[in-house]
Order: structure tokens, then sequence, then C-alpha cells
């Protein structure tokens, strides 16, 4: 490939254009120097601030005119010592201008093409795609795709929980989810996927058919080659935690063995309920930390949960509920077994150690 040809199937990987044989290209050029994953990442993080700014603010021809001007070509490893001749002023000009005349027409000319569905905390709402594929949407969830959805492509993009029974399609346009770490590409019709920014790991659920996942190319996403995750299979993977943000100490509880790691677990259909019930408005819990649970449980009743105890976090608890509308019942049963008290103010639930 040449320098031109570099840079285009770049923007297209970067605005989720690409297909299959385009994202494997970029991976193979992105790991085969360093100088490219260099490139690759200043190129990425432009883009994404590039989305904050509003087409009007850009000037695409003085971008243009000086991106013509530089015509500095895409790094390659032959041409290593030359990359450090460039100063840094014509770096960020040549950055800037590919990406502001290239992804700026390209975010242009989607931004009111962009469908959102969002659903506040405390609801659940169902959606029918174009083709025909049934959505629910989980609480504190959004799920974006384009007004052409279902003509040239079947990519969505998922922030939150969602359970998706996928209508059949043709083979050439692959029904795509989007996470803010993953991408999830469906080979059989049922599952559902947990991607809250909040929560520590990621989660996909296969009911029926089969997916298959593979981690985005940014700093994000775990390293991993692509895992095909079948009929009533559980993939999860931990996201890694900043060592900054957590020393171990020899006397502390925390469930270390669940850290950075990827899990994949066979249940039986009599279990499925745990991962794709909240459907109907059920909760279960087997053996998660109330860390967890309170996660759901501040999504499903839009309401702001407080330990005053650390060590409250690492507490396990199962059990279920179905149409329980109300918090305060379900806490009552959490603490009817287990050590714990808590009181409700407004939206604010905080809970304590119970000592007696």
């Amino acid at each position: 490939m040449n320098n031109e040809e570099i840079k285009l199937l770049l923007v297209k990987y970067i605005t989720r254009e690409a297909d299959e044989n385009e994202i494997d290209q970029v991976k193979q050029w992105v790991s085969a120097h360093p100088e490219n994953e260099q490139y690759f990442a200043q190129l990425y993080e432009t883009w994404q601030n590039l989305l904050y700014l509003k087409p009007e603010v850009i000037d695409e021809e003085k971008a243009f005119d000086k991106f013509s001007a530089a015509n500095i070509p895409a790094p390659r490893p032959t041409r290593y010592r030359q990359l450090y001749k460039w100063s840094k002023v014509a770096a960020a000009v040549v950055l800037f201008g590919v990406l502001a005349v290239i992804l700026s027409r390209h975010y242009s000319r989607n931004i009111e093409s962009i469908r959102e569905v969002a659903v506040n905390k405390g609801g659940i709402k169902k959606v029918v795609l174009t083709d025909g594929t049934l959505v629910w949407l989980n609480a504190g969830s959004k799920l974006k795709y384009n007004t052409d959805f279902g003509k040239k492509n079947r990519t969505v993009n998922l922030e939150g929980e969602a359970f998706f029974e996928i209508a059949p399609g043709k083979k050439t346009i692959p029904f795509i989810v989007n996470t803010k770490n993953y991408t999830i590409r469906d080979i059989g019709t049922k599952f559902n996927l947990k991607a809250y920014p909040t929560d520590s790991f990621f989660e996909t659920t296969v009911v029926k058919g089969e997916v298959s996942v593979e981690g985005n190319v940014d700093n994000n996403a775990r390293e991993m080659s692509r895992i095909y995750v079948k009929p009533r299979q559980v993939l999860r993977i931990y996201y890694p935690e900043p060592k900054e943000k957590y020393t171990y100490k020899p006397d502390d509880t925390r469930d270390l063995k669940n850290l950075n790691e990827i899990q994949v677990l066979q249940i039986d259909s009599a279990r499925m309920n745990q991962y794709d019930g909240w459907k109907q408005d059920l909760l279960v819990f087997d053996g998660n930390t109330l860390n967890d649970i309170s996660k759901v449980l501040e999504r499903r009743y839009n309401v702001k949960i407080v330990m005053n105890d650390a060590s409250l976090q690492n507490i396990r608890y199962s059990g279920s509920f179905k149409n329980i509308s109300n918090i305060d019942k379900v806490l009552s049963l959490i603490k009817s077994n287990t050590d714990i008290d808590y009181a409700i103010a407004g939206n604010t639930v905080t809970i304590t150690k119970n000592n007696n």
C-alpha cells in the first residue's frame, strides 16, 4: 500500500466504516512497527477531539491547503529516521489537515443522520430496528445507529445493556454492535450484551446462535484474539485496573481472582434469567457482591447508593426479585440475609453495617 492508501484505510477504520478485511489490514499495519502504532494513536486521538467540534468551525479548504503544502507521507519503518526530522508543528498541521478534510466531512455528513435511543434510570425500552431486529434496552442505556441502517450496514453503538433478537439478513451485511472497548459480530440470533461504562467488566450472554467478540485497537481494550461465544455461554472480561488506583494488601478481602481476567462460563437454561431476566422486570443475583448489586439497583430504581464501609462491597448475596417497584422491599430482603442496615432519604440510600 502507498501512503495515501494507508491514510484512507486508517480513516475508514477510525470512522468504523472498514470491512473485516480492512480491519485486519489495519491491525497488521499498526502492529508491524512502533512508529505505525504511534502514528495511529495520534490520528485516533485527533479524531476523538474533532468529534467535539462543530463542523462549521473547521475551515476545510485552509486545512486542505496546509496538508497539500506539507505533503508529508504517513510514517513507515523504512523512514524511521525521517520521522524525527518533522517538527512538532509540522506534525500537528499534517494530522489536523488530513483529519479536518476527510473526517470532518464524514462527521458533518453523518451528524444529522444519527439516531439515538436513550433509556433513563428506572426504565426499560423495546426498540424495533428497520431490518426487523428487536432490541430491549435496560435502564441507563443508549443505542445509536444511522438512519440508513439496514441498507449498507447493520451497525449499532451501545452504551449500557441490551438484549438483541437479530432479524435474518444478508450474509454480506453482518450485524455489528460497537461498544467502547469491544466489537461484537452476530452469527446467530439472540444474545444479551452488558457494557456499562461504570462497571468493571464487559459481558455477553448467548441464548441462541453465536457471536464473536474482539477488542478495539485502542488503549482501553484488552489484547486478545477473537472469541466465539456459543449458546448458553457467558463471556465476561474484566477491565484492567490502573495500579495507581489499587495496591494489594495481605489482609485485603477483595476478590482478586476476578481482576484482569477473561472468563467463559457454560450455564444451563434454568440460570439464563440471571442474565436476561431484566426484560421481564426480574432481578436475579447469584453470589454477586453488594458492590455489583448496588450498581444494578441504582440503575433500576434511579437512586444513589452510598456505603460507609468499604468492606460492605464484598458481601455476597443470592436471591431473585420479580416486579418489585420499591427498592425498600429489595433492601429489606437483603438485610434479612446479610449483616447490613440501610436508610433511605429521598433518592439516596445509605448502607451501613449491622452490628447487632
